[in-house]
């Protein structure tokens, strides 16, 4: 089992690619959403009489939950990815051990003192990363990145571009509920492809292509 930890801005929409991308590399993908910000929840189709906050809905190849899941409940996802949703929310995620946290920031100095805070609370023996989305320019990269107070380890950073492509690909994916990317920017494409290669390298990256161009599809 490899687990992901994702911590600060909203990144539901990352979240969901990388998670579908997977499902279709025919790995067992877990969603456990800690935030508050309801953004996964209106994405995701529940149905009738399905509550997150009591079990795992699955949907579409995706399996999610509003609170962390016993230990029988994750034995399904032995040999798949759980991806672990905090928001701005950091606590224990016993039983689930994370591998990496990635970091989400944006430009604004709000949210920059709210990660700061955050990033206190992780163990120092935790793998992070960062990614940087929604920036106008590089100034808006290297702001970013010198406002975030990490340790002396170095954290690698990946960006995103504030892209019309992406924003509305976003909407569309709460709209309708379905995890849909044909319309994306080339740098979120790149961007799944990476982390989805960080997370399992011994897939090839041809083949991570091959799943992103599958699932973007829907």
């Amino acid at each position: 089992m490899i687990c992901i930890g994702y911590l600060g801005v909203e990144a539901f929409d990352i979240i969901l690619y990388i998670g579908q991308t997977i499902s279709k590399l025919k790995y067992p993908v877990l969603i456990v959403d800690l935030s508050d910000t309801g953004a996964l929840t209106k994405a995701i189709y529940h149905g009738m009489d399905l509550y997150s906050t009591e079990e795992i809905v699955h949907y579409r190849n995706l399996n999610y939950i509003r609170r962390l899941p016993q230990e029988n409940e994750l034995k399904d996802f032995n040999e798949g990815v759980v991806f672990v949703v905090f928001g701005f929310n950091y606590i224990n995620t016993h039983p689930i051990k994370l591998d990496i946290i990635n970091i989400v920031a944006d430009p604004f100095p709000n949210h920059i003192n709210k990660i700061n805070v955050l990033i206190k609370d992780i163990p120092l023996d935790k793998q992070l990363r960062l990614i940087i989305r929604d920036i106008i320019t590089l100034d808006d990269l290297e702001r970013t990145k010198n406002s975030l107070i990490f340790s002396n380890k170095p954290v690698p950073v990946k960006y995103l571009y504030l892209d019309i492509a992406d924003y509305e690909n976003a909407i569309q994916c709460q709209r309708i509920q379905i995890v849909r990317f044909k319309r994306i920017s080339s740098r979120m494409k790149k961007l799944i492809v990476n982390e989805i290669a960080h997370t399992i390298p011994n897939i090839k990256p041809s083949k991570i292509r091959r799943a992103v161009s599958t699932a973007r599809k829907g």
